[in-house]
């Protein structure tokens, strides 16, 4: 039998056996050549011979469209990117993460935007820059080219490198490893400072209820439960329990799952059941709040500004009923030692979007945690040290 030798094995293998996986290619070795390679050390030897994986794989999809053959532009269509083969592969393969329908669709959208070159308002097709990729002809330095060209044009390449690493290693067998890190996107901790403490918040809510009481108590709500404000004033008074003890909201997320949208059940503690019960007095059923978007956001600019007009400063995107939203999961992250899955549970986040919006838990609080938490096991017996 003959001796394995990488550099001819390997992409002889690859042609013959029409694939670049690792797993696969470890395999075959031990078949041919009684040898046994682990995948790992197959993808190191790819590591190190990177245009060797590129003209392989290019090679092996030599029957898709290539940059120089056009792309049937109804591919992009809704629905029918969907169906392409690898597209339902590595949907399948985000499901198995237990991702949610909406972040799915979200990532498959950003890979659509890549293949047909429209990002962030650019077309880089109609500019030149960029040809139509078939998701299933992407390749390594696809990912290398449209990095760069994001760059050039100050556009974040974070989600956009997170969906191309995930889609080529995971569907399309391509290590990338390390030779792309995709890091944190650009607005990482963007939120991290919009924090107010709290008897400045209760001084806001204070000022709004001599303002509007319905206002305060729509506020409230979402300060307590953390509702986004079109589910606040959407809730219905139907879906209040009886003894005033949670309420359902319908939230956004999973539209194709909940057509009203996601069910929540929200805590209701003392102080707002009491607000509850005063806003709704005898109804039976409607809307719990009568108040319109518009004016509920006037009401609460105005005011934030009168007591912290620092945030419209440092954040002037700021949107004042989603204000509580954030100071939700800014003071429930103290309550609970940045515990992000309680956090993320109770307010309808995901974990990775709570750390993306406000951060890593402050340094202070870090070396708290060392003192507090210290691993109890104890492997040899304790030497007790006479005084």
């Amino acid at each position: 039998m003959a001796k394995y030798k990488p550099e001819k094995d390997l992409p002889a293998f690859a042609r013959e056996y029409k694939t670049t996986s690792p797993a696969e290619l470890a395999k075959i070795v031990l078949m041919k050549r009684n040898v046994e390679r682990t995948p790992e050390s197959i993808t190191m030897w790819f590591k190190c011979h990177p245009d060797v994986l590129d003209d392989l794989n290019k090679e092996l999809h030599s029957d898709l469209p290539t940059e120089k053959q056009a792309v049937e532009a109804h591919i992009f269509d809704n629905g029918a990117f969907e169906e392409l083969p690898s597209i339902k592969k590595w949907k399948g393969v985000l499901h198995a993460r237990e991702l949610t329908p909406l972040y799915i669709q979200a990532k498959i959208g950003n890979l659509r935007n890549i293949c047909r070159g429209t990002l962030h308002g650019h077309d880089f097709v109609a500019e030149g820059k960029w040809n139509m990729r078939h998701p299933d002809r992407l390749v390594y330095s696809d990912m290398i080219e449209i990095n760069a060209l994001l760059k050039e044009n100050g556009i974040d390449t974070y989600m956009y490198k997170r969906e191309l690493k995930d889609f080529l290693e995971n569907v399309q067998d391509i290590p990338v490893g390390k030779k792309i890190t995709v890091g944190k996107p650009k607005s990482f901790g963007k939120y991290a400072k919009l924090k107010l403490d709290k008897p400045t918040i209760q001084k806001i809510l204070l000022d709004i209820e001599t303002v509007n009481y319905e206002a305060y108590a729509a506020d409230l709500f979402m300060l307590k439960t953390a509702t986004r404000v079109s589910a606040c004033l959407n809730a219905s008074i139907e879906n209040i329990s009886k003894d005033y003890s949670y309420v359902t909201i319908f939230d956004k997320g999973r539209l194709s799952k909940y057509p009203k949208g996601h069910p929540w059940d929200k805590r209701i503690d003392p102080e707002l059941k009491a607000v509850l019960v005063k806003i709704i007095g005898e109804r039976k059923n409607g809307r719990i709040f009568n108040i319109n978007k518009a004016d509920l956001g006037t009401i609460n600019h105005d005011t934030i500004l009168k007591y912290a007009p620092e945030l419209f400063a440092q954040y002037p995107d700021l949107m004042p009923n989603h204000f509580w939203r954030h100071m939700f999961a800014q003071h429930m992250l103290d309550q609970t030692d940045w515990n992000y899955a309680v956090v993320a549970a109770l307010g309808g986040w995901t974990e990775q979007a709570l750390e993306e919006s406000y951060g890593q838990p402050p340094d202070e609080l870090v070396r708290e945690w060392r003192e507090k938490f210290q691993l109890d096991i104890q492997v040899a017996p304790q030497v007790v040290v006479s005084p």
